[in-house]
């Protein structure tokens, strides 16, 4: 289709797309960067708008970062929540992949990672945001690992909310541990780790019998 025949975009597809376009462009730019070395005026120029257009669009630089997260958790939704796609005993699988990601965005992850800290204070402009993060992450991912847990792919000695909270949990520690020590802290095979503890079914007494000379008491 030639360009004098191909139907000319409407307003409000002209205005998605670059607001689309300056998105992706502030996803690459905060990762790179960080919140703080991250300039609009880069950004724009990066997604071929000028920066009085880029603010016409993102009045301040705090919200075009929401809207950078609200992105970045939607692309994070479409790796770990396999249940959508059929495929909910992958759930750990998915959050491997997540967390082999986040290791190569490591601006990113710091700018995360100090918001969830700051967003803590109520007053905070992104509180609701990360609090109904977790709470819709929780729910998406609770179906997928009770399926698991009944097949017998997961621990089931747990309570599937209870194990989630932890998953959530180790994966925002590492996080910080390894922002701290990048060079000594490796997210990736620790939580590897953690899948294999999250797979083996817990040991019973019985299983895991006493050392020599000591002896274990009966109830």
């Amino acid at each position: 289709m030639s360009d004098h025949t191909r139907p000319k975009r409407t307003q409000s597809e002209r205005t998605r797309l670059r607001k689309e376009q300056v998105i992706r462009e502030a996803i690459r730019f905060f990762g790179q960067h960080g919140f703080h070395g991250a300039r609009l005026a880069d950004i724009a120029k990066a997604a071929g708008v000028t920066e009085p257009g880029l603010l016409h669009h993102y009045p301040s630089k705090v919200q075009l970062l929401m809207d950078v997260l609200a992105e970045r958790d939607r692309v994070d939704r479409e790796r770990l929540n396999p249940a959508e796609r059929g495929e909910a005993g992958n759930l750990l699988a998915s959050l491997q992949a997540l967390v082999e990601y986040n290791q190569t965005v490591p601006g990113l992850v710091q700018l995360f990672t100090v918001l969830v800290a700051e967003s803590i204070d109520e007053q905070h402009p992104g509180h609701q945001f990360f609090m109904q993060r977790y709470q819709n992450l929780r729910r998406q991912s609770l179906e997928s690992l009770r399926q698991a847990q009944a097949r017998g792919e997961i621990r089931n000695d747990i309570p599937a909310e209870d194990l989630l909270v932890l998953v959530f949990a180790l994966m925002d520690g590492l996080q910080i541990q390894w922002l701290f020590e990048p060079d000594k802290i490796n997210m990736v095979r620790l939580f590897e780790h953690f899948t294999r503890l999250v797979k083996e079914p817990s040991l019973n007494v019985s299983d895991n019998p006493a050392p020599p000379g000591q002896q274990v008491s009966s109830k």
